[in-house]
């Protein structure tokens, strides 16, 4: 009967042995994601700053275009 007794002995032992490897691992975990989610918010300003930039251009592309449709006249008007 003793037998019995000493399993769930064994098996506590091994699990309280594994815990500290596992919290450092849940810990190196959780460092990476928050690392993983600081660099995912620094390339969504870079892109949102990109797309202002694209807009600028667009608006001084549209502003330049605008101001080059001045009547012209062509030999074909006549």
């Amino acid at each position: 009967m003793s037998g019995l007794n000493e399993e769930p002995m064994k098996q506590e032992i091994a699990q309280s042995d594994l815990l500290p490897s596992l919290i450092t691992l849940v810990t190196k975990l959780v460092e990476q994601n928050s690392v993983l989610i600081e660099q995912s918010s620094e390339k969504e300003k870079i892109i949102l700053r990109l797309l202002d930039q694209h807009d600028e251009i667009l608006s001084e592309l549209i502003e330049q275009e605008d101001g080059d449709e001045q009547p012209r006249s062509t030999f074909l008007d006549g």
